[in-house]
């Protein structure tokens, strides 16, 4: 193997159960983007909203340590043990998350479905 060789980690994202190869240290916002997944992503990676917030299926061990803000959102929100920001969380292995589904209409930018 050479030097530039870079191991491929999966990340599978549902409801649509796409899996998606990054290099170890991508984050699950990017995962998703560069699978052509949308997850919205408001604050632009600061972190300062819960936009981006994915539910961690398997694979927690597998994600970067939180950060004390992204800890902090994910409390006061109440998923702090059942959910990631996909900004922030990096993977090291292979991980699957589900993504919240939003439907976008005239009068709401970002509801739910």
């Amino acid at each position: 193997m050479g030097g530039g060789d870079v191991t491929l980690l999966s990340v599978t994202i549902l409801p649509e159960g796409m899996k998606v190869l990054v290099p170890a240290g991508a984050s699950l916002l990017e995962a998703a983007l560069s699978g052509g997944i949308e997850i919205l992503h408001s604050c632009g990676g600061v972190p300062a909203c819960t936009t981006c917030r994915v539910e961690i299926c398997a694979g927690k061990e597998n994600l970067s340590r939180m950060s004390l803000p992204e800890q902090e959102l994910l409390r006061e929100s109440g998923i702090l043990h059942s959910h990631r920001l996909a900004c922030q969380a990096r993977v090291s292995g292979d991980v699957r998350i589900k993504r919240d589904l939003w439907r976008r209409t005239l009068d709401s930018p970002g509801t739910r479905d």
